[in-house]
């Protein structure tokens, strides 16, 4: 048996793929054929196929004329607010989600390569209509139009020759006009029109021709209300919603140059409760859009009242009929997106001065919020609650040069943060001369309760503190709220749970088996931030809390607990005890959000 030349088998694979590849798209020969259909000589098949929708920014204002800009808006207006009950963070951004991913799914799409998708697909019943232009020295003559939906295209046959396309849809099923005499579309009102074009590059159809890729920009402004309980990591069970100062415009379009004229006069879409979707199933993130092609600035106003969201113990929290009314104005720009966000969030339990959370931090996940605090604090043993020092997630050492303040993950990004030790000040006991004692060095669960007889003789009960066999609790100067259950309820006292800790590790593994030994129901503790971001953390000595109930008083010291180096694999790790977060609110959050690149939806670390 002879062999081929392995060379000269590739070169004759390689064409025989391109051929086929040519027979699929396009022909010249009239003996051939595609869906049964002959080509008469001198014409060509053209075959599409969509790609999506971008984000909306790219639409260019050589291709639309009276667009304002060709660049991605740089607008940011973000502040937080106070209603009763809750916080919640008040936006103006371009920051508009995208049908078809989680916030899950979006937030690993930015953290694993900085990105957000490029495009959005089309649903399968989508129309659109490609309008096609031939070019007859300078000067372009309709030729034929046709109306498909995503995947179900057929091939075009026309003429060989040299020709402008544009393509057009309502991004719903609605039939798309034909094109008349004066190459004139009066478009809808509060549509989301969606428009592509060759633009000053004619596309030569011939034998040779490729498959045309159409990826659609918005040729509208996307205005975008979202009403979010992310920070309250429960969904909305009902609300009352009302906006005002929404105006929409149609406009008329004329394909081949592209000019937008405005129509004198618009409608008032209904922006009500009813209008409001759920995005991708989660009632904790509700969305209604409007649509326009004027470019005049608009005074939005969004009230927000009746809120009752579901907590993860089937009961329900219910925060009254006062409204959370908030406006700001948006100027539309053609072919952007722009987002009124009301993001509502727990809010904070206030004492010494410092803004604590109600409960403490745990990972749940799989849902889009994974970092959340505890609806009502209770004690608890759950694994996914114990983190080691500079870990983003529990029971997993964190990378030596990786440390994470897993308290800036949670909704919205950064609004929170591990404490500092001054900040436990006020929750930490004072000695018996009246300043706060030592810190203790703690370094094996068998040490611990010699080391604190010690410094329980030393130490005076924390200031202002009650004291159970279960827990340790203070009274908020602001922050108690009915919402929340009575005034002495576990989220309307600032309460720490004695759920102990895992002091030493054994073995380095993947995923910790949780040890708590004697120190569950016996110890609260909780990281601080000391020496741990931005900071050299190997074989430095790291702070934490601890605290406790002894002869009835509640005693709490700021203790150490020295960090080693280890090997996992091939990642150098800090081998760390296990102990909860609790977090506090971060007083730079302010002067961070007022950045134009910032994002509420917090990047989780991979």
């Amino acid at each position: 048996m002879k062999t081929m030349n392995n060379n000269l088998a590739s070169k004759f694979a390689l064409a025989a793929f391109l051929a086929l590849g040519t027979l699929a798209v396009t022909s010249c020969n009239k003996d051939n054929s595609q869906n049964g259909q002959e080509i008469p000589e001198g014409s060509s098949q053209l075959v599409v196929r969509i790609s999506g929708i971008s984000d909306g920014e790219n639409i260019s204002t050589k291709d639309v004329k009276g667009s304002t800009s060709s660049k991605k808006s740089s607008s940011n207006s973000v502040e937080l607010v106070q209603s009763k009950g809750f916080d919640a963070i008040v936006a103006v951004d371009n920051n508009v989600p995208s049908a078809g991913e989680t916030t899950l799914s979006q937030a690993g799409l930015r953290a694993s390569n900085g990105l957000k998708a490029a495009s959005t697909p089309l649903t399968s019943t989508t129309t659109y209509r490609l309008y096609l232009y031939k070019n007859n020295g300078g000067t372009y003559t309709f030729t034929k139009s046709m109306q498909f939906t995503p995947g179900a295209e057929t091939p075009i046959q026309v003429p060989n020759g040299s020709y402008k396309w544009v393509a057009l849809s309502y991004n719903n099923t609605d039939a798309i006009p034909d094109a008349d005499v004066s190459n004139n579309l009066i478009l809808p009102e509060n549509k989301d029109v969606l428009y592509a074009t060759s633009g000053a590059t004619d596309i030569v159809i011939n034998s040779n021709t490729a498959p045309l890729s159409i990826t659609f920009n918005r040729l509208y402004a996307r205005i975008a209300i979202e009403i979010n309980t992310l920070g309250m990591f429960a969904p909305i069970n009902s609300a009352t919603i009302a906006v005002t100062g929404q105006s929409a415009k149609a406009a008329t379009f004329n394909l081949t140059s592209g000019v937008l004229t405005l129509a004198p006069t618009g409608g008032v879409p209904a922006l009500t409760e009813v209008n409001f979707t759920n995005l991708d199933g989660n009632a904790s993130r509700k969305v209604a859009y409007y649509y326009t092609a004027d470019q005049t600035a608009q005074n939005l106003t969004v009230a927000v009242s009746n809120l009752k969201i579901q907590l993860d113990n089937n009961t329900e929290r219910d925060f009254g009929v006062t409204a959370l009314t908030q406006s700001k104005s948006i100027t539309p720009e053609r072919g952007k997106n722009h987002r009124f966000l009301v993001g509502i969030t727990e809010s904070a339990l206030t004492y010494g001065g410092v803004n604590w959370s109600r409960s403490n931090l745990y990972y749940k996940p799989n849902d889009p919020t994974p970092y959340r605090f505890y609806h009502t604090n209770p004690q608890t043993n759950d694994p996914n609650s114990y983190f080691s020092f500079g870990a983003h997630r529990p029971r997993v050492l964190a990378s030596a040069n990786a440390a994470v303040d897993a308290c800036s993950l949670v909704y919205p990004a950064g609004l929170w943060k591990i404490p500092t030790g001054a900040q436990l000040d006020n929750v930490t006991s004072r000695g018996v001369l009246g300043g706060l004692l030592g810190d203790l060095g703690l370094t094996n669960v068998a040490g611990i309760d010699a080391l604190v007889i010690v410094q329980d003789a030393l130490a005076a009960r924390v200031t202002n503190s009650t004291a159970t066999a279960a827990y340790s609790e203070l009274t908020p100067t602001a922050g108690n709220n009915s919402a929340y259950g009575a005034a002495t309820s576990s989220v309307n006292r600032l309460r720490f749970n004695y759920n102990g800790y895992m002091n030493t590790l054994g073995a380095l593994d993947n995923l910790i088996t949780l040890n708590l030994g004697n120190t569950y129901g016996s110890y609260n503790a909780f990281w601080t931030s000391e020496n741990l971001i931005g900071s050299p953390i190997i074989n430095l000595g790291v702070k934490y809390q601890l605290g406790h109930t002894t002869g009835g008083n509640y005693k709490a010291y700021r203790t150490t607990s020295l960090l080693s180096a280890g090997l996992l694999g091939a990642v150098s790790v800090i081998n760390s005890p296990l102990m909860n977060i609790r977090c506090v609110r971060d007083a730079t959050w302010a002067a961070k959000s007022a950045q134009p690149s910032y994002n509420p939806m917090p990047v989780y670390p991979i």
